[in-house]
């Protein structure tokens, strides 16, 4: 996969997102903000992936973008979701006050802090590892299962937003809270289009009516 400035970009402009929440943290707490960014970050990403696909399905950026481009943007911020979500929860074994192991952020609802809300974070990005995975799994598996396998994305989609809100303590911020808010609104209007089944359809010249025997007869005449 070849990463294109604007692939660099928008993952630099998703973590400027994410070191938001940077604001104000204790120094002596910097795993905690680590991680609180690195989630902030994560979501953004995410919910661009997510809208990057639901272009695809619903052509609805056809004539503005290019459909290989979305695709690469497409794959390209799902790789650096799962990066971010790493980072995220990794960084969470440094904080010395909330005292996470490793069990507790990979195996959901086992974490000593928010267990259902990280809990469900926690398999939000299990689903989102799976579905990055099938990218390179495509071949074998074949074109139709792996369309199937990314509904799943809408419920990893749905299961980070909740996580963020529940489990987040920048909600209240309004960069963040307004992110969330569009994001979830981006989505859901493309998904509206998804399943209705809307696909922009490219308008082409009609082709010239051939003439007919009596026209051709009439055109001699004259």
């Amino acid at each position: 996969m070849n990463l294109t400035p604007s692939m660099l970009i928008s993952f630099f402009l998703a973590s400027f997102l994410g070191a938001f929440a940077l604001q104000g943290a204790d120094l002596g707490h910097i795993p905690w903000a680590v991680s609180r960014a690195s989630g902030l970050a994560a979501f953004a990403v995410l919910s661009a992936s997510v809208i990057m696909g639901l272009l695809i399905s619903t052509k609805a950026s056809d004539g503005m973008l290019s459909r290989p481009f979305v695709f690469e943007m497409h794959q390209f911020l799902s790789v650096a979701s799962i990066v971010l979500i790493g980072v995220h929860a990794g960084s969470l074994l440094f904080d010395g006050f909330l005292n996470f192991t490793s069990l507790g952020v990979i195996v959901p609802f086992v974490s000593p802090y928010q267990p259902v809300a990280i809990g469900v974070g926690i398999v939000s990005a299990w689903l989102c590892a799976i579905t990055t995975a099938s990218f390179w799994m495509r071949s074998r598996i074949g074109q139709k299962r792996w369309r199937t396998l990314h509904y799943v994305t809408f419920l990893a989609y749905a299961g980070s937003l909740w996580h963020g809100i529940a489990a987040g303590t920048d909600t209240q911020l309004p960069l963040v809270y307004w992110g969330y808010i569009f994001s979830l609104a981006a989505v859901t209007a493309l998904t509206v289009l998804r399943v209705s089944g809307y696909k922009k359809v490219t308008r082409r010249a009609a082709p010239a009516r051939p003439s007919t025997p009596a026209a051709s007869s009439s055109q001699a005449r004259a």
